[in-house]
């Protein structure tokens, strides 16, 4: 394969994941808070009310994540990115019907279901599975979806919001996800492996990865350590983000200002992802995962100080530690683990993250509504970040004593054990 086909197969994969998971990420999570405001206003909710559907969402896609990842690695991430689609367009259409929370909190729940097969950990399969070469700049390329679905979504939703109530603007969004659907069922092709994840810690050569089996995944520190550091850090910054639109209306910003705000704030994300995504190509992945959650610490203490005047300071701050560590978070996964088994050992990861997420929405507004400010929570979410970077000193890599191959006249006592490094 030439060059320039093989940077078009890298950019046309990881284009094709950006634009999933706008969808996918942007108008399940972080572009339904644009209407909040007004989902308050017509049924008198308290914020935490309103926030319980996010802790529903995410608990429940935590619990699903493992088995809806063995799924994907038996059948394939091409089924299940279509099937999760159809099922959003659903959800956003039946969200214009609800009338009383149980609905709404219904919908989140079948909302988990369906991003589970169709969302983040799906599109970091499908990009590994295809892009062998700068693997975590097509990674990085892709999860900028999630961020690029709050930079999109919201003001999609604002506009459509303006003119059609919140109610009309969920009926026309239900259509993208069909769209999206179609693309994906035209133009992606199945991938199948001859071999599976060897119960062996040694380098694949269909990978080019140290491929491990969930079996083996969950017995070394570094797994535990990726999972209660992604508590940590999830419950971080799905606490802000769900909750930013609010916070700053508390700090009289106007919604359209707010909305800008959010916009911003996940263009800077979406440049971070970018960035650390092509970084892991040429320096340790595992020391820019440090610097970058120290960033994301610094900013959390200055949006803990409760001032209008350190927010943009502090949104930038944080902007660029999560939009790497995200980046990061996953590209480590794979680097680690390999990726014949992502779907599971990445769907047990996405458990803790998914527990981690859930509660940083809802406890987030929950302690906001008993002090009367957010100042508290985010004292909390510094707290958490400091916990989260000592573990990270946890995370290495893998590798074999000697790397090598599996061979049928290689008996496994043969084989050599993995160590730390």
């Amino acid at each position: 394969m030439s060059e320039k086909q093989s940077f078009g197969a890298l950019l046309g994969i990881a284009i094709l994941g950006t634009i999933t998971l706008v969808v996918t990420n942007g108008m399940t999570i972080s572009g339904i808070s644009v209407f909040d405001t007004s989902i308050l206003e017509e049924f008198g909710w308290s914020r935490s009310e309103l926030k319980l559907r996010s802790l529903i969402n995410l608990v429940a896609s935590s619990l699903i994540m493992p088995f809806v990842g063995a799924i994907i690695d038996k059948y394939g991430v091409k089924r299940m990115l279509i099937i999760g689609l159809v099922v959003i367009a659903g959800l956003l259409y039946s969200y214009s019907l609800i009338t009383s929370a149980w609905q709404m909190y219904t919908i989140h729940l079948l909302f988990a279901f369906a991003v589970s097969g169709a969302g983040t950990l799906a599109i970091i399969i499908m990009v590994s599975q295809r892009i062998r070469s700068n693997r975590g700049t097509a990674i990085g390329i892709a999860l900028a979806g999630t961020s690029l679905g709050g930079i999109i979504v919201p003001q999609l939703g604002l506009r459509l919001l303006q003119n059609f109530g919140w109610r009309g603007a969920f009926q026309w969004e239900a259509l993208v996800p069909i769209f999206i659907a179609v693309i994906i069922f035209i133009f992606l092709k199945p991938i199948k492996y001859k071999n599976k994840a060897s119960e062996k810690v040694v380098e694949d050569e269909e990978t080019g990865l140290v491929e491990f089996s969930i079996k083996d995944a969950i017995k070394t520190p570094v797994f535990w350590a990726i999972c209660f550091a992604g508590i940590f850090c999830f419950y971080s910054i799905l606490g802000i983000i769900d909750n930013l639109f609010l916070y700053l209306s508390e700090l009289k910003f106007t919604p359209e200002q707010a909305t800008n705000a959010f916009s911003i704030f996940f263009a800077i994300i979406l440049t971070a992802k970018l960035t650390s995504g092509i970084v892991t190509d040429f320096i340790n992945e595992h020391k820019l995962f440090k610097v970058q959650l120290g960033l994301m610490i610094f900013g959390a203490v200055l949006l803990a100080i409760n001032s209008a005047e350190l927010i943009w300071p502090s949104l930038i701050c944080i902007g660029l530690g999560w939009g790497g560590l995200y980046t990061l978070f996953n590209y480590i996964i794979i680097t680690t683990f390999g990726v014949k088994s992502a779907g599971k050992i990445g769907g047990l990861i996405s458990f803790f993250e998914g527990v981690g997420s859930g509660l940083g929405m809802w406890l987030t507004a929950f302690i906001a509504d008993q002090t009367g400010s957010y100042s508290t929570s985010f004292w909390l979410i510094v707290v958490l970040l400091c916990i989260a970077f000592v573990i990270s000193f946890f995370i290495k890599k893998i590798v074999p004593e000697e790397p090598a191959k599996v061979l049928e006249t290689v008996h496994p006592s043969e084989i050599a054990k993995p160590k730390l490094t």
